[in-house]
This record gives C-alpha cells, structure tokens and sequence, in this order.
C-alpha cells in the first residue's frame, strides 16, 4: 500500500491535480487513465484528495461532511444552510427539494444563482468519471433556471431561465431561454413548439 501511495503522489495525475489546486481550482481539470499508476485509476482521486497537508484534508472532509448532511436533510432552508457550509454558492430565493444532491467531493465548484429551482431528487456534480478520464469543473445553474426532478446536470452551465427536464443528464451547457431533454440533453428553445414525444429516442 505504501507503495502505491507513493507511485500515485509522484504520478502525473499527482502533478496535475496539485498545479490545479495552487491555480485557485479555476480551470477545468482532465486526468487521464494512463496519468495514473497502473490499477489506481479507480479510487486514485479520493487517495489524492487524501494526500494534501493536513489543513487541506480536514477542509475536505468537512465540505464532505456538510454535503453529506445537505444531501440528507428534507427541508429547503436547511438544505441551503448546510450546502453553503461545503462551499456552495448559493444566491437568493433558492429552491431546493427533498432528495436534492450536490457534488460530495468539490461542492465549492458549484454555483447557484438567485431564483434557481431544483426539483426532487436532481443531482448536480463537479466532477465526471469515464472509463478513460475524469473531468473535473464548474457547474453553474443560472438565474431562474431549473433542473427538474431526476435531472442531471453535470460539469455544464445552465443560462438565465433555462431549464433541464425530468430525467435527463447533460455535461454541455444550455443556453440561457432553452430546454435540454432527454440523454443526453436535446437542447432547443423553450418558445418553440412542444417537443416531440419520440425526442428521448432520439438521443439514444
């Protein structure tokens, strides 16, 4: 296990996530599988979370742990409360419904503007895992947006009074006055006609 640990802190996964953190996090970061130690791709980022000095690792877990408590409390305000204690940005007249999650290992790269809506069970997260990569950045809900119930938005940017519907995901952003839909996300404008009943077909 040493070992390892050792192999993963000298890798370029390593490198490339400490220049990201000593960046200011502001940058979209891309870790590929071949950055890391052969068999630590899997669990190799919650080991280099693990492996900052000691105040960095206490801040983690309590983002983690207010995250946690966020994602388990069923009432708005204190959803809100302990989602802006991890890091979340959160503006005014924010709406958060029961079974709502937020990003659990870099929820200070999310941001929630004033009047944003997020519907039961929507999940927002910072940070995407592939089978060859992991991408980790911001995502950023609009003012007036809304990500319905079930909706995923991932690592993408919602524009003012966009809207993701029900069960759809979506990592690429949508405009502001459009609906994505569907997985992954249509994105069309929200005055054009209803959207056709086969459009999930179509993304598949």
């Amino acid at each position: 296990m040493n070992g390892d640990c050792h192999s993963l802190l000298s890798s370029a996964a390593a490198d490339k996530f400490r220049a990201w953190r000593a960046e200011g996090e502001r940058q979209r970061l891309t870790l590929l599988r071949e950055d890391f130690p052969e068999g630590q791709f899997q669990y190799g980022l919650l080991r280099l979370l693990a492996s900052g000095s000691w105040s960095e690792r206490l801040r983690q877990r309590w983002r983690s742990l207010c995250s946690w408590m966020g994602c388990h409390t069923p009432l708005n305000g204190w959803k809100t409360f302990w989602y802006r204690k991890a890091g979340v940005n959160i503006g005014e007249n924010v709406h958060l419904a029961p079974g709502v999650i937020l990003d659990l290992l870099f929820p200070q790269l999310i941001t929630l503007e004033d009047g944003v809506v997020l519907g039961p069970g929507a999940i927002i997260v910072s940070h995407v895992y592939t089978p060859e990569r992991i991408v980790i950045d911001r995502a950023i809900a609009g003012k007036r947006s809304m990500v319905d119930g079930q909706g995923i938005l991932a690592i993408a940017t919602m524009g003012e009074a966009s809207v993701l519907a029900a069960y759809s995901y979506t990592v690429k952003p949508i405009p502001a006055g459009h609906i994505g839909v569907g997985v992954p996300a249509v994105v069309q404008p929200r005055s054009a006609a209803p959207l056709k009943e086969d459009n999930h077909d179509q993304c598949t």
